[in-house]
């Protein structure tokens, strides 16, 4: 249990961090980040996917050692930037609910204000009956 918070307090950082260094201001910026993530790590795919036809079909070991050493180097790229993505995506999806849990405060505090002044109008009535 205490690793799972220590894991949640970790990727809260994260996210802290990615919203501050990049100054988001709204979900769209967060998406925009996203985006752009996702066409950074789109080129390093395809050319990790060449190396590793490359590998495949090299029998000679001093190349498929510098593919692999290239291979390697692509996936650690790839890995940080998909857990960038993985935060906007976190960062997003909790902007969307905060917006609904706020739409509903909104809605409950106007249902609270409406019911409110109709019992105060009911109130009204009857004591101007009796």
């Amino acid at each position: 249990e205490y690793y799972k918070e220590i894991d949640k307090f970790s990727k809260l950082c994260d996210e802290l961090s990615l919203i501050s260094s990049k100054d988001l201001k709204s979900i769209e910026d967060a998406q925009n980040l996203r985006t752009q993530y996702l066409e950074e790590v789109s080129p390093l795919k395809a050319q990790k996917e060449i190396y590793m036809k490359l590998y495949n079909k090299t029998d000679n070991a001093a190349d498929k050692t510098i593919l692999k050493a290239r291979i390697n180097i692509l996936n650690e790229d790839i890995e940080r930037i998909n857990r960038k993505i993985q935060t906007c995506r976190k960062i997003i999806s909790k902007a969307e609910k905060g917006e609904k849990e706020d739409w509903i405060i909104q809605k409950r505090f106007q249902d609270n204000k409406e019911r409110s002044e109709k019992e105060a109008t009911k109130t009204k009535n009857k004591n101007k009956i009796r």
